[in-house]
Protein backbone atom coordinates (compact mmCIF):
# COMPACT_ATOMS: atom_id res chain seq x y z
CA UNK A 1 0.00 0.00 0.00
CA UNK A 2 2.82 2.45 0.91
CA UNK A 3 4.34 2.06 -2.36
CA UNK A 4 1.03 2.65 -4.30
CA UNK A 5 0.68 5.58 -2.24
CA UNK A 6 3.86 6.91 -3.30
CA UNK A 7 3.31 6.42 -7.15
CA UNK A 8 0.17 8.56 -6.44
CA UNK A 9 2.05 11.15 -4.48
CA UNK A 10 4.40 11.59 -7.49
CA UNK A 11 1.54 13.10 -9.58
CA UNK A 12 0.31 15.42 -6.85
CA UNK A 13 1.60 18.44 -5.77
CA UNK A 14 3.28 18.97 -2.22
CA UNK A 15 0.07 20.21 -0.36
CA UNK A 16 -2.25 17.43 -2.46
CA UNK A 17 -0.20 14.32 -1.43
CA UNK A 18 -1.75 12.14 0.98
CA UNK A 19 0.42 11.97 4.03
CA UNK A 20 -0.88 8.86 6.53
CA UNK A 21 -3.66 6.06 5.51
CA UNK A 22 -6.20 4.11 7.33
CA UNK A 23 -6.76 0.46 6.32
CA UNK A 24 -9.84 -0.84 7.11
CA UNK A 25 -10.13 -4.67 8.00
CA UNK A 26 -13.69 -4.76 5.12
CA UNK A 27 -14.65 -3.50 2.21
CA UNK A 28 -17.53 -0.87 2.76
CA UNK A 29 -20.95 -2.28 2.00
CA UNK A 30 -24.32 -1.37 0.38
CA UNK A 31 -25.88 -4.03 3.37
CA UNK A 32 -24.18 -2.19 6.08
CA UNK A 33 -25.49 1.12 5.10
CA UNK A 34 -22.36 2.66 3.97
CA UNK A 35 -22.88 2.74 0.20
CA UNK A 36 -25.81 3.94 -1.68
CA UNK A 37 -27.08 1.57 -3.94
CA UNK A 38 -25.22 3.34 -6.61
CA UNK A 39 -21.80 2.91 -4.79
CA UNK A 40 -21.70 6.38 -3.55
CA UNK A 41 -20.36 6.79 0.15
CA UNK A 42 -22.94 7.80 2.55
CA UNK A 43 -20.43 9.72 4.56
CA UNK A 44 -22.48 10.42 8.03
CA UNK A 45 -22.47 6.79 8.56
CA UNK A 46 -18.75 6.11 7.25
CA UNK A 47 -17.94 9.02 10.14
CA UNK A 48 -20.05 7.92 12.63
CA UNK A 49 -18.89 4.04 12.08
CA UNK A 50 -15.04 5.09 11.67
CA UNK A 51 -14.74 8.21 13.64
CA UNK A 52 -11.63 7.30 15.70
CA UNK A 53 -9.88 5.90 12.94
CA UNK A 54 -10.34 9.96 11.38
CA UNK A 55 -9.29 10.90 15.16
CA UNK A 56 -6.48 8.99 14.57
CA UNK A 57 -5.13 10.08 11.50
CA UNK A 58 -5.30 13.96 12.76
CA UNK A 59 -3.59 13.20 15.92
CA UNK A 60 -0.73 11.52 13.97
CA UNK A 61 -1.66 7.37 13.64
CA UNK A 62 -2.18 5.74 10.77
CA UNK A 63 0.64 4.19 8.24
CA UNK A 64 2.92 7.51 7.41
CA UNK A 65 3.64 7.56 4.02
CA UNK A 66 6.33 9.73 3.56
CA UNK A 67 8.08 10.26 7.70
Amino acid sequence: MRDAVRRANGRLSRVETIKAVHLLDRELSIDDGELTPTMKVKRKVVEERFGPAFDALYAGGGLVVDP
